[in-house]
């Protein structure tokens, strides 16, 4: 390459021009020089070519149409028509220059992605080159601003007549000034944006808006302790794309992963307004500890996103194998979700404000179809038909029947009690409001946020206040420090979920035939106790009056608190300190007042008032002391090196008092209560760690990466309290190789693999220790205080660890328009924390120790598109699948089991072979449909015709009641779950839609035990009509209403296929256009639709549930309703 002093050159250039021309070259060269001082374009980018015998100025438009290279020049330097061969492999621009220009009449400097081009003109007696380059005519003055697509000026960018070295760069406000021909063309460009070229056709005033560059091989992405470009991870990172997500209403950070990453399952369990979603990464992998995934905000380890405002966050990344949460030890083995918060940038302040609107609604394709008061009393009067015949062998004359239910069609009174507590069309509504600004020395972003959602149950809602300040200063070039304070409060009044005695589960059984209220207007307080003959519903307190009348509310206030220092040292050194702290302060309160019935059967009101308060303070604090050091050798070797000590502690203080029988209900203080009970609770965990990671690259082509930590937890026993994490991966980036230099089509091929080793330590603060209670003595003939042991301690318990193998393949082609990865991955979790059976002559039955293991393998896919079909019509697309199995290799020797539930409702094993918590219960193999089918089976003692027909699954001819006939009904674990994005932008408008899905697994509809009981004691689903009947001695809708047994023990009958498809997301924006004299710097509308449509048969709304967690997952008993929104926003910009 032929190296020009551009010092040399410009000095005798700039003596001839004239100020303003002096002043131009002057900005110029700073802008070049800032240009070259980055590890620059030029550097990385390699160009294969295959021309023969083209024109130069074709070689020049091939080059600039396979990258983002810009050529300058003067057309009468240069022979454009010249005929030139370039058959290059994966070649760096300055060698294919110096062939293009061999014969040494052009010399060339590049700048980053800017070529200039010079003849070389030699002068007798100098050796200096001569200058050559002269500015056009200057013909007028054209002026305008610079921002990006978020309406934020951009400073320092680059502003270049085209062909010319004339130009400038915009300046803190984003404005520039330059004087060109009329017949110019600017090329407008700053680094991390695509290049534009904007004709100046005469115009005096033009405003620029620059694109982001979303090369996601350039992208830097958040990993543990630090950031690495997307093209350099070896390890199992998922990113989410924040634009894909933007329009969601969401209430919580959760929503924003739904179906955005391969191997994250994230399931919407419950509708309760703000409520978090449930999520998991690449399986369970614990039958004794947590399986949630870490939180890391803004570097803090949390538990939970609580509190966050979704419009707050600037990069959520996901990390999935051990390689990448080793560095995070004891809390990784579920994977590490790391959020970073936006901050503020350089450039002049900005505000935006973001207002969002919008209606919820169940649709009743998410509801039961429960009888109505005629269908209710039409079932009541045939199942009194049904037992008649049972007992007499005939069936009743009309006037045997009882009065009170031998007319059914007289019920005039009809009440659909899910529709009474379902609210109407109720509101969603967020307000956020930014304000940005920064200069080179600091940046400072403020934001202010506001949600209150209203439930679909009536008298429900949630309401969340936050307030953000994050600063960074820029002391010295080698110093930076920051802070970032953020505020939330959030009041919710919350209902019970889960449970048939809870208002959900009320309004499904509740007697369909009582009002909700009185003549008077009062609440009808206490239904179905009408004591008729003949009709056995159970009586009830009144659903909607509960939601009226108990008030229960949690208030929440968080205050989180980072604050860093960054000191740069020597050359490539750089030692950050951080330290955090968050304090959390809960209020929970319920009083239920004494004209409520009771929830479950014959509480008539009133009953004695209650009130329950709990009062919690969760104060966490972790300071990060981080030393790195990056060099790069002979511009081959790149080393960085990170070491690192953390230290963690969270402190629990709470205190709770419950109290009944006040004098009345308008009094709701404790101390008024006649009855009042308290207790006051304190408890405390911490860690210490140390850390190291060393990261190698070689050419671009070789990578590896390898991580250890050492960490001490309060958790374990004294004889096993450190645990040590390594892991290491590598990479070979397979497309640098030389023999795929002439593949035009690939961009970018990479294969790694990883191993590592994680742990997890959500058991609980002192399993490992003895604990005493109190307890009662009788000493002399009275009761004397005194303590008692609770457990055995366990000085040698010790870490869960989890070890995973990783491997995968990075696949980027057609100019980066299509992206693939694929991974298979093999995880091995092993000495579980389980209790485990000891001698009862120790005084206990149980005590933890360290056993089991467990396999999660899998398989992940994802893939990227994007293209413009057309300037206007742009197109994206992103579908992701993921396979999992999981399986329990051992649990306290190979055929030992752990099983939770019993003979009635849902029953979960883990056994050694299977998956996790497996649904067990009897094969259901249809209905008795006669006596003498009865006698031919294996014995079901008590069976009657209509009973449910059970398999002999032991073979001994007997169905017993207990488990030996007990097999496996049901997994609850989707054999794959999948998502598909897509995304249109057409000039001003944007499309976007989301599909996610679950495959092959199942449910087991605890509900069904309500509303499927054929007792009578319940009102039941419309099907039920289709059940056994005596009358005809047929029916295979449900069993018989004559006898209880056998019909509701946990049997194959009540699972449920709940495979589906659900249309997640869909929204559409308009950017209005703005002028350049508005006071507005950009605005777009949208309209969005959230939980839209369900594609399932699964009959019971949400194929989701998750009312039991931990290890009885897939159990469905009426949580609380899912509700789907559309709402309305706008995004304003100042």
């Amino acid at each position: 390459m032929k190296m020009t002093n551009i010092k040399k050159m410009f000095e005798k250039t700039t003596s001839q021009l004239n100020l303003k021309m002096k002043m131009t070259v002057f900005f110029l060269i700073i802008s070049f020089f800032q240009m070259n001082a980055n590890e620059g374009y030029a550097q990385i980018t390699k160009i294969s070519l295959n021309l023969e015998e083209v024109t130069l100025i074709e070689a020049f438009k091939e080059i600039e149409g396979k990258t983002d290279f810009r050529f300058f020049y003067k057309n009468q330097d240069l022979e454009l028509n010249r005929k030139v061969t370039l058959k290059m492999k994966k070649k760096p621009i300055d060698i294919i220059l110096d062939k293009l220009f061999q014969d040494g009449e052009v010399t060339f400097e590049v700048y980053d992605k800017y070529i200039v081009l010079k003849k070389v003109v030699s002068t007798v007696g100098s050796n200096d080159i001569k200058p050559i380059m002269e500015s056009k005519p200057i013909q007028s003055s054209v002026s305008g601003v610079i921002v990006d697509e978020d309406g934020v000026v951009l400073a320092g960018a680059s502003i270049v007549e085209k062909g010319t070295v004339n130009g400038t760069q915009s300046d803190f406000d984003g404005n520039f000034t330059l004087e060109v021909g009329n017949d110019a063309v600017l090329l407008i460009s700053f680094i991390g944006f695509i290049s534009k070229e904007v004709p100046v056709a005469g115009q005096q005033n033009i405003n620029v808006t620059l694109t982001e560059n979303t090369d996601a091989l350039d992208e830097v992405v958040v990993v543990g302790y630090g950031t690495k470009r997307k093209k350099d991870i070896i390890s199992a990172v998922s990113v989410v794309d924040i634009e894909e997500v933007k329009d969601v209403p969401a209430a919580d950070v959760s929503r924003m992963l739904l179906g955005q990453a391969p191997g994250v399952n994230v399931a919407s369990s419950s509708g309760r307004p703000g409520q978090n979603l449930d999520i998991s990464i690449r399986g369970l992998g614990s039958l004794g500890a947590g399986n949630d995934p870490l939180w890391v905000v803004d570097g803090f380890p949390l538990e939970s996103s609580d509190g966050l405002n979704p419009n707050d966050i600037e990069s959520i990344s996901i990390l999935k194998d051990a390689a990448s949460t080793a560095i995070y030890g004891a809390r990784g083995s579920n994977g590490v979700i790391l959020v970073t918060t936006r901050k503020g940038k350089v450039g002049k302040t900005s505000v935006t404000l973001d207002v969002t609107t919008g209606f919820q609604d169940v649709p009743n394709s998410r509801r039961l179809d429960m009888m109505n008061a005629v269908e209710f009393g039409e079932f009541q009067k045939s199942s009194w038909i049904d037992r008649y015949i049972a007992a007499n062998g005939s069936e009743p004359a009309e006037s045997e029947i009882p009065a009170g239910i031998r007319n059914p069609e007289n019920n005039t009174i009809s009440t659909d009690w899910m529709d009474e507590i379902l609210a109407n069309a109720p509101l969603f509504k967020k307000y956020d409001l930014s304000i940005a600004s920064g200069n080179e020395k600091t940046t400072s972003l403020i934001t202010l946020g506001y949600m209150n959602q209203d439930g679909v149950v009536i008298k429900t809602n949630f309401e969340r206040f936050n307030v953000r300040a994050k600063v960074d200063n820029k002391i010295t070039d080698n110093i930076t420090v920051g802070v970032n304070l953020s505020g939330s409060k959030t009041n919710e009044r919350i209902i019970g979920a889960g449970s048939r005695h809870t208002p959900v589960g009320l309004a499904l059984w509740v007697d369909p035939r009582e009002p909700v209220y009185e003549e008077d207007g009062s609440f009808n307080a206490y239904l179905g106790d009408k004591d008729t003959p003949g009709d056995l519903i159970f009586n009830s307190a009144n659903p909607v009056q509960i939601l009226h009348e108990q008030k229960t509310t949690m208030n929440t206030s968080r205050l989180l608190a980072n604050g860093y220092a960054q000191f740069k040292f020597l050359k490539g050194f750089t030692f950050k300190s951080t330290l955090n702290a968050s304090i959390v302060n809960s209020r929970y309160n319920q009083f239920t007042p004494s004209t409520l019935s009771g929830f479950t059967w014959n509480q008539p009101a009133p009953n004695d008032a209650d009130l329950s308060e709990e009062y919690m303070e969760t104060f966490n604090w972790s300071a990060d002391q981080l030393l790195s050091y990056a060099k790069v050798l002979n511009d081959v070797h790149s080393i960085t090196a990170l070491l690192g000590y953390t230290s963690q502690e969270s402190t629990v203080r709470s205190i709770d008092g419950d109290g009944t029988k006040f004098p009345d209900d308008d009094i709701r203080f404790l101390q008024q209560a006649e009855s009042l009970s308290a207790e006051s609770e304190e408890s405390s965990w911490s860690l210490l760690a140390y850390f190291a990671q060393l990261n190698y690259d070689y050419k671009n082509k070789y990578l590896v990466s390898a991580t250890y930590r050492r960490e001490g937890s309060s958790r374990f026993g004294s004889n096993n309290r450190w645990g040590n994490f390594p892991a290491v991966s590598a990479g070979w980036r397979v497309s640098e190789e030389g023999f795929l230099q002439d593949v035009s089509w690939l961009n970018d091929l990479k294969l790694r693999a990883s191993f590592g080793a994680t742990g997890n330590n959500d058991i609980g603060n002192y399993p490992s220790l003895s604990t005493l209670g109190t307890t009662n003595y009788i000493t002399g003939g009275s009761f004397q205080a005194g303590k008692i042991l609770n457990s055995l301690s366990n000085p040698n318990l010790g870490w869960e660890k989890s070890e995973q193998f990783d491997y995968g393949i990075d696949l980027t082609m057609f100019n980066n328009r299509l992206s693939f990865v694929a991974e298979y991955y093999k995880k091995t979790t092993t000495d579980m924390l389980l209790p485990v059976n000891i001698p009862v002559i120790t005084g206990f039955e149980t005590t933890f120790t360290n056993i089991g293991k467990v396999e999660n393998t899998g398989f992940e896919l994802g893939l990227n598109f994007k293209t413009n079909i057309t300037e206007d019509l742009k197109f994206r697309s992103n579908f992701n699948i993921s396979f999992n199995k999981n399986k329990v290799l051992e649990i306290d020797g190979d055929n030992d089991e752990i099983r939770t539930g019993g003979i009635y409702g849902a029953h979960h094993v883990s056994q050694v072979g299977r998956p996790i918590a497996m649904i067990h219960g009897y094969r259901n193999i249809g209905v008795f449909q006669s006596q003498a089918e009865i006698d031919a089976s294996p014995i079901q003692d008590g069976a009657v015709p209509g009973s449910f027909k059970y398999w002999d699954a032991n073979g001994d001819g007997e169905i017993t009641y207990d488990f030996q006939d007990y097999v496996e009904i049901g997994n609850p674990h989707p054999e794959f779950v999948y998502a598909f994005n897509m995304g249109l932008d057409y000039k001003a408008f944007d499309f976007n839609v989301v599909f996610t899905g679950a495959q092959n697994y199942e449910v087991f509809t605890e509900i069904e035990h309500t509303t499927m009981n054929v007792d009578g004691v319940f009102n039941v689903e419309t099907k039920a009509a289709d059940r056994f009947r005596y009358t005809t001695m047929s029916g295979d809708a449900g069993p018989t209403s004559n006898f209880w047994k056998w019909e509701r023990e946990g049997n194959s009958y009540y699972i449920s296929d709940a495979s589906h498809v659900w249309l997640r997301s869909l929204s559409i924006g308009y950017t209005i256009p703005i002028n350049a004299s508005s006071f507005l710097d950009g605005a777009r509308i949208y309209v969005n639709g959230d939980n839209l449509y369900l594609f399932s048969g699964y009959e019971y709304g949400n194929p989701q549930p998750n009312d039991r967690s931990g290890l009885r997952p897939g159990v469905d008993e009426t949580p609380y309703p899912l509700a789907r929104t559309i709402s309305l926003g706008a995004t304003l910009k100042f």
